[in-house]
């Protein structure tokens, strides 16, 4: 599994040399900045679904201990 978190790496350096021959940073910079932020978004969604323990842990209810000692 660990290789395949290293394939968006690989497509980020394919995607930024696209990106530069094209040279849509100088020519329509807002279309740039929109397709950068949407890259982005995918990272974090790619590297969320492939992390190990993706699973969401149900709340428990009870109120989380913040440093306080039952002794006081």
């Amino acid at each position: 599994m660990k290789w395949l978190q290293w394939l968006p790496l690989i497509a980020t350096l394919g995607l930024i040399y696209v990106l530069r021959w094209s040279h849509i940073g100088v020519t329509d910079f807002k279309v740039f900045v929109l397709i950068m932020i949407l890259w982005t978004l995918l990272l974090i969604l790619f590297y969320y679904w492939t992390r190990p323990d993706h699973s969401v842990k149900e709340a428990s209810g009870e109120p989380l201990e913040a440093g306080i000692s039952p002794d006081e």
